[in-house]
């Protein structure tokens, strides 16, 4: 039998060192949490945080494009399904050096992902993380996203894609707002396993939010305005319901004629991540 030729993964990512070099692709390793003090507090939050679903382009292909035009195209877009990993599924990351100020803030994003990551983890919902040192070998990457306004953070849903990319913006950063980068991808993690903002169905509208999020949602159990998927002027913390939710969303199964698992009327979709 032939052996299988390169991902689309590994043919971007050797593009991409072929055109500006592999340093560019230099990738930093989590630090130990054990110690880390997970109760800093910084200056009081008197603005509710942003979550974006705007795709920017990591400053790795940024830097690879500005010498080689047209190296990439990428389109991202919700379907008419609920996407969701295949149960049981490791969900690797790694994070990329370039783009981050310095060394410290590159480190130091790194290590809260892994804090959020072990949180998710220890909650034993259906889907485990793990960090990876290189990008070929992950489903995602931490990147730098540059200065976005308000916005913290921006992730994605499960897909088929090769490559996917969670973007920590220059906010996070802020006095207000770095101690708690955390508690923000606790928030950004939610979405990579599947879930979508607490207020999105519009269920709880006049409670937690004025609009409602335009793309199709349904809900698991009943609405918690302290949800990790909620926007409120403090860090989102992991709520019991939040992973009460999430097993039982990782829990569904086929039906007896093999049809795969809904949520009302919309069908579940396991990918399995690459």
């Amino acid at each position: 039998m032939a052996s299988e030729g390169p991902s689309t993964k590994e043919i971007l990512l050797d593009a991409v060192e072929q055109t500006i070099g592999a340093d560019f692709l230099k990738t930093i390793e989590p630090t130990d949490v054990s110690n880390v003090d997970e109760n800093v507090k910084g200056p009081a939050i008197t603005q509710v945080p942003v979550c974006s679903t705007q795709l920017p382009v990591p400053p790795v292909f940024q830097e690879a494009m500005e010498r080689k035009n047209g190296l990439w195209d990428i389109v991202v877009g919700l379907k008419e399904h609920i996407p969701r990993w295949v149960p049981g599924s490791v969900i690797k990351w790694a994070a990329w050096r370039a783009g981050f100020k310095s060394q410290d803030d590159a480190d130091y994003a790194a290590q809260q992902l892994e804090i959020a990551a072990q949180k998710w983890n220890e909650a034993n919902v259906g889907v485990t993380f793990e960090w990876v040192p290189l990008a070929k070998d992950a489903t995602f990457v931490l990147t730098n996203g540059g200065a976005n306004g308000t916005t913290l953070a921006r992730a994605f849903f499960p897909n088929g894609e090769d490559l996917n990319y969670v973007f920590v913006y220059s906010y996070a950063f802020s006095q207000e707002w770095k101690p708690h980068m955390w508690n923000v991808f606790l928030h950004e993690l939610g979405h990579v396993i599947g879930l979508r903002h607490e207020f999105a169905i519009g269920d709880v509208r006049d409670e937690m939010t004025a609009d409602r999020e335009g793309e199709r949602a349904v809900r698991i159990g009943a609405p918690d305005p302290m949800s990790v998927m909620n926007y409120r002027n403090e860090p989102p913390q992991l709520q019991q319901s939040d992973i009460e939710s999430t097993r039982k969303f990782y829990s569904m199964t086929e039906d007896a004629n093999g049809k795969n698992p809904s949520i009302g009327m919309t069908q579940v979709i396991d990918y399995t991540p690459r």
